[in-house]
C-alpha cells in the first residue's frame, strides 16, 4: 500500500522545501529542486541534509515559523506534525493491503503500519519479512510514511530470531495492536485498541481453555469472571485497563472487594495461562497466584 500520485506529490513538495531551507541554512550541498520533477536528486545529498535535519529540532521548528517556500497552511502543519515522528531499526513483518508492518525491538515491541510513497514498500525492500530497516516514520495526516529514505540490509535470520520476532508481534497484537497514526490519539481511539488487545488475549485463553477440554459452558464462565475483573480494575468504561497490564496490586484490590468465591478457579486459570504463555513474566505471574491460593 502507498500514498496517491496526489499525496505523494504533496508530500515531495513539503520534504523539498524543507530540505532546502536546512541547506540554506547550513549550506551542505547545491541547492535541491522545490519540487518533485524530472531532476535527477543526489541520494547522499539528501541523506546528509536530513541526519543534519532530524538532530536538530530547531530547524524544524525554524522552517514552520518562516515558511520560506509559501506553503499553505495545511502544508506547513503537516511538516510541524514531523516533530511526532520516529527513527531508529524496525523489522518490517508483514506486507499487507493496508500498510506495511514495522516492528520495533525494543521493550516493550511497538508495531506500525506504514505506507509507501513512489512505490509500495514491499519493491523497496525486496526481500521477504522479516527484513531489518533502517528508517524515520512520519505522521501525514492519520496516516505513517517514512522520510523518502528506506535502508534495508541483507540479513537472513534464523529460525531462533524468526520465532521471537513473530511473539513480538503478537504481544503488540494483545496490547493494542499495530499503531497506524504517530499523532496523540484520540480518547476513542485509545479505547479501541485496548478492547481490541483484550480481546485477542481472551481469544487465545479460550482456545487454551478448549483445548484442555473445558466445556463451552464453563469457558463462557472463566471468560466472564475475567471480564468483570476487568470492568472493576478499570474504573469507569472510558478508562480501559489492558488485560496484561494488570498488577498484583489491581488483583489485589478487586479480591478485598469480592471475596471467594467461584470466580477465583477463573483468575487461577488465566494467570497460569498468562504466566505459561510468557504474556506476562513469570514474577508477576507467581505473585498473583499467591494472591488467589485457597485458604
Amino acid at each position: 500500500m502507498k500514498l496517491s500520485v496526489p499525496e505523494t506529490d504533496r508530500f515531495y513538495r513539503i520534504w523539498l522545501s524543507l530540505l532546502n531551507y536546512v541547506n540554506d541554512q547550513r549550506h551542505l550541498v547545491a541547492p535541491l529542486p522545490l519540487a518533485p520533477g524530472p531532476e535527477t536528486i543526489n541520494i547522499q545529498d539528501v541523506r546528509q541534509i536530513r541526519d543534519v535535519l532530524w538532530q536538530d529540532d530547531a530547524l524544524l521548528e525554524g522552517f514552520v515559523a518562516a515558511n520560506p517556500h509559501h506553503l499553505s497552511d495545511a502544508d506547513v502543519a503537516i511538516a510541524a506534525s514531523w516533530r511526532y515522528r520516529v527513527a531508529g531499526q524496525f523489522f518490517i513483518m508483514r506486507y499487507l493491503n493496508k500498510y506495511t508492518v514495522f516492528l520495533t525491538y525494543e521493550d516493550p515491541p511497538q508495531a506500525f503500519g506504514v505506507l509507501g510513497l513512489v512505490s509500495p514498500i514491499q519493491e523497496i525492500a525486496r526481500l521477504p519479512p522479516p527484513v531489518l530497516v533502517n528508517a524515520v516514520l512520519l505522521p501525514f495526516g492519520d496516516r505513517i510514511i517514512y522520510d523518502s529514505l528506506l535502508i534495508p540490509y541483507n540479513i537472513s535470520f534464523g529460525s531462533g530470531i524468526r520465532r521471537s520476532l513473530n511473539e513480538r508481534y503478537r504481544q503488540v497484537q494483545e496490547r493494542g495492536g499495530v499503531i497506524t497514526t504517530l499523532l496523540p490519539a484520540s480518547p476513542d481511539l485509545a479505547r479501541q485498541a485496548i478492547g481490541s488487545g483484550n480481546q485477542k488475549v481472551l481469544a487465545a485463553f479460550r482456545k487454551e481453555l478448549a483445548a484442555r477440554g473445558v466445556s463451552l459452558k464453563m469457558i463462557e464462565q472463566h471468560t466472564a469472571n475475567v471480564v468483570r475483573l476487568l470492568n472493576a480494575c478499570a474504573g469507569t468504561p472510558e478508562q480501559p485497563r489492558l488485560l496484561l497490564e494488570l498488577e498484583p496490586d489491581d488483583l489485589q484490590h478487586y479480591l478485598q472487594t469480592t471475596g471467594k468465591g467461584a470466580h477465583w478457579v477463573s483468575l487461577r486459570r488465566l494467570v497460569r495461562f498468562l504466566g505459561q504463555t510468557h504474556r506476562i513474566d513469570q514474577d508477576k505471574a507467581e505473585a498473583m497466584l499467591r494472591l488467589l491460593k485457597q485458604r
